[in-house]
């Protein structure tokens, strides 16, 4: 069974790097990362030393009124967290209430990764993500 996009429905493309699978929604260019890719993804950039993914993922979620949002790998919906960037606007990531991983719209990992302090190397997961993904900030 082919996962689907939380936000688009439609098929998600399976992208290999090193041993993390990134699930990637060409339609609407959100990423689905399972549990521990986050931090695979940040180990293999070399930017895991100082970041705050630990208190941000454990962290209370809430159930948006009005998503349709579900699990690619449960079908559960998804829950909204709100990790504390110090820097740009308020970021609202969506993440499996059973633990199966983490969905970012499109350039939201980017956002999240920009907040890292600058000793963190963080800069470098985000060059290495640009270059996959081309991102590109949103108009």
């Amino acid at each position: 069974m082919i996962p689907c996009c939380p936000k688009c429905h439609q098929g998600l493309f399976i992208l290999h790097f090193k041993e993390i699978e990134v699930d990637y929604c060409e339609h609407c260019r959100g990423l689905w990362l399972d549990h521990g890719e986050l931090e695979l993804l940040l180990e293999s950039t070399r930017a895991g030393s100082h970041d705050p993914l630990p208190g941000f993922q454990k962290q209370p979620g809430f159930a948006p009124k009005k998503s349709k949002a579900l699990c690619p790998r449960c079908d559960a919906p998804l829950e909204e967290i709100q990790p504390r960037v110090k820097s740009g606007r308020p970021l609202t990531l969506d993440r499996c209430p059973k633990g199966h991983g983490l969905w970012f719209d499109q350039n939201e990992l980017r956002q999240l990764l920009a907040a890292f302090p600058p000793q963190s190397g963080a800069s470098k997961t985000i060059a290495l993500l640009d270059e996959i993904f081309s991102f590109q900030p949103k108009p």
